[in-house]
């Protein structure tokens, strides 16, 4: 059953058992009632046995696309009565099937309820180890649905010209994907694709990736298990949602803050190929200057021109022209905050804006503000603590044009 720890927070371990409930049954079954055909996975609790659990979803940098997210559960397979060890037929988890086996589901839950997603996925991994004398643990691997596209291949098929979000979509409805459209979020894309064919055994997710770097966005499967298409990463007037500080007040606390100034994000020349054409550049040669040329190469992308290929990079070329002193990571650990405040850390989700300040005792300025979009999440969860780390990249903010104060031509305001 769900349990609650000490610092507010709800938690609940669900597995897939394979075994069917609220199956329809003729002349059992009530038509328009619960049951449906081949009835609903059955999903058994088994939160009391778990040790730990590690969740890490995301990418390492904004020029990276985002892989499949993953969840490993450890669980006290010994107090279960071995119920989780695929070797004992006494199990009421293998009774008459393969019970928590691969590809089963698995759900993580937290809040103050016990109610909010942190993960949806399938078992990738059931592993035990036998620890002597008659000590045993289950060790379950899952990922989410990333994993699922990235095992499927297309057929030959012509796209039309298209934008990127209705590219997204025409991949996850074609028959051999058949990616279930009750669990997508697709944002309209700003990019327009060409129509270059896709050949017999295409990746589906190498398609995808395909998408996300002509769009410079994001595709990735959120917390709740939805497929989730963001669109251009460009100049927002957004705000962000959470503020972190190293001071009190109220902001939420962290306890690590790490940070980057390098020439990993320093790019002032972009070429970006275009699938069937040429290439399109975007060079600032006051940077060259400064730093010498450090090249950003983007290869046999499916925009429809020349022209979408060189917006594309003058829009990366805008953000890392320059080098940039930024905040990489933050860890927060949920056990000295209250439970709201923890719920509101731990449900956060990819793409995010928040914000982080620093206080320096020596130096100036003594305050550094920045706001930053998550790019990456993880958990790790025992019976005695709960950290969440945000990995983080840059955004590009703007702010509402005023008359008679704003200047012109600041590339930080515009109109709203």
């Amino acid at each position: 059953m769900a349990k609650t720890a000490i610092w507010g927070q709800t938690y609940k371990v669900l597995l897939d058992t394979g075994l069917p409930q609220d199956e329809f049954i003729l002349d059992s079954s009530t038509l328009d009632g619960a049951d449906v055909l081949d009835g609903v996975p059955d999903f058994a609790d088994v939160t009391e046995f778990v040790l730990s659990v590690n969740i890490r979803r995301g990418r390492a940098s904004q020029l990276d696309t985002i892989g499949p997210g993953q969840a490993t559960i450890v669980l006290d397979d010994k107090a279960s009565g071995r119920s989780f060890d695929p070797a004992n037929t006494a199990s009421t988890y293998f009774q008459g099937g393969y019970g928590i086996a691969p590809r089963r589901f698995v759900q993580i839950y937290a809040g103050t309820a016990g109610t909010e997603p942190l993960f949806i996925g399938r078992v990738n991994d059931l592993d035990i180890d036998y620890v002597q004398p008659n000590n045993s643990f289950a060790i379950v691997t899952s990922v989410d649905d990333l994993s699922t596209l990235a095992r499927t291949n297309l057929l030959p098929f012509n796209p039309s010209s298209e934008l990127t979000s209705a590219r997204i979509t025409t991949l996850l409805d074609r028959p051999e994907v058949s990616f279930s459209t009750a669990t997508r979020d697709i944002a309209t894309g700003v990019a327009t694709l060409g129509t270059v064919a896709y050949e017999a055994n295409d990746n589906v997710k190498a398609a995808i990736d395909a998408v996300v770097l002509a769009e410079d966005g994001r595709f990735f499967i959120d917390r709740g298990g939805t497929a989730t298409f963001q669109p251009r990463i460009d100049f927002t007037f957004a705000t962000a949602i959470l503020s972190f500080s190293d001071t009190a007040g109220t902001a939420y606390a962290y306890q690590e803050l790490s940070v980057g100034y390098g020439a990993e994000t320093l790019y002032n020349r972009v070429q970006v190929g275009v699938q069937g054409l040429s290439v399109a550049t975007a060079v600032d040669t006051t940077s060259t200057t400064e730093f010498g040329v450090n090249t950003l190469s983007l290869s046999d992308l499916p925009l429809n021109d020349l022209a979408a290929g060189t917006a594309l990079a003058q829009n990366l070329l805008d953000k890392y022209k320059n080098p940039v002193f930024r905040f990489n990571e933050i860890s927060v650990t949920l056990n000295g905050l209250n439970a709201a405040a923890g719920q509101a850390v731990s449900i956060l989700d990819i793409g995010d804006l928040v914000n982080i300040t620093k206080t320096y005792p020596t130096g100036s300025p003594g305050t550094v503000t920045k706001t930053m979009y998550v790019e990456n999440i993880s958990h790790e969860i025992t019976p005695g603590f709960h950290r969440v780390r945000l990995g983080l990249g840059q955004a590009q903010l703007i702010t509402p044009f005023i008359l008679n104060t704003s200047e012109l031509d600041d590339v930080e305001v515009g109109l709203g």
